[in-house]
């Protein structure tokens, strides 16, 4: 097994800073939110930072973006890539099923993820986009099946010149919904591009939905070793940077920042990026 040199990154935090400021983790950069330079200026001061962005393509979004801000952005920070998540929403599609096989109605979804493509292309340049899996949890839901699909995504990048993000804990939600196996589904994703990787855990809420950027259970685990292990080995691409995203700042993250997860998970996850084992 190879060594690596990718990065490790974590999700900026008020106690991740905390925990890296007293040396208790390690970590090479801090993954920061798209809507606050005072929260990344915050996170740079004892690391540098890289900016994920809220971009979807496929739900027309594009023709509204401040590209000035997305490159002042970046150019302030460690940020190689703009990702933007390739959607389908529902809401968009309202006459088909959102688990629609029908040719016809794959291509038009591709078409609108291509379009807003085309645009991201003429101002930031093709060979700087990632283009990351979401999530589809099914019938009655806001994501059309065709957004996850691992032949949509592949010909896309491909007809492109993308590159991918991988997020595990989407492609578990989306295999546990849909009643799929995820290291296969995983395996058909177009890892031969792949330039990001996005481990977290998944569990399920009060309600029982389950939820991403959630503490790592042993299945989160073991789905995150085999994909470093397929890495390392040297058979999918290896990515510049592998990210921990637990944890935040804001009402939707903080809540799910616990120090104490943060103290444990992180080192493990270090380790396992960085390590052999």
């Amino acid at each position: 097994m190879r060594g690596v040199q990718m990065k490790v990154a974590v999700n900026y935090s008020v106690e991740a800073k905390k925990l890296l400021s007293s040396s208790a983790i390690e970590i090479d950069l801090f993954k920061c939110p798209d809507f606050s330079m005072e929260l990344i200026q915050d996170g740079t001061e004892i690391k540098p930072s890289y900016i994920h962005f809220g971009l979807k393509a496929g739900n027309d979004q594009m023709k509204n973006i401040d590209w000035g801000l997305i490159r002042d952005l970046q150019s302030q920070t460690q940020t190689p890539y703009i990702n933007v998540h390739a959607v389908a929403m529902a809401k968009h599609y309202p006459e088909y099923d959102v688990e629609t096989s029908q040719p016809s109605h794959i291509s038009e979804m591709t078409d609108a993820i291509l379009r807003d493509i085309e645009i991201l292309d003429g101002e930031i340049g093709a060979e700087k986009v990632i283009i990351e899996n979401v999530i589809c949890r099914g019938q009655g839901e806001n994501m059309m099946k065709a957004a996850i699909d691992p032949e949509v995504l592949s010909n896309i990048v491909k007809k492109t010149g993308c590159g991918f993000l991988l997020d595990t804990a989407h492609a578990q939600m989306s295999s546990k919904s849909l009643g799929f196996d995820v290291k296969e589904y995983i395996s058909r994703l177009p890892v031969d591009q792949l330039k990001e990787l996005h481990i977290t855990g998944i569990q399920p809420d009060s309600k029982g939905r389950l939820r991403d950027s959630m503490p790592m259970t042993e299945e989160d685990w073991e789905l995150a070793f085999w994909v470093l292990k397929k890495i390392k080995n040297g058979e999918w691409q290896e990515p510049w940077v592998a990210a921990l995203e637990y944890g935040g700042v804001g009402p939707a993250f903080e809540w799910r920042s616990d120090e104490a997860v943060l103290a444990k998970q992180v080192p493990e996850f270090y380790e396992m990026v960085k390590g052999a084992r």
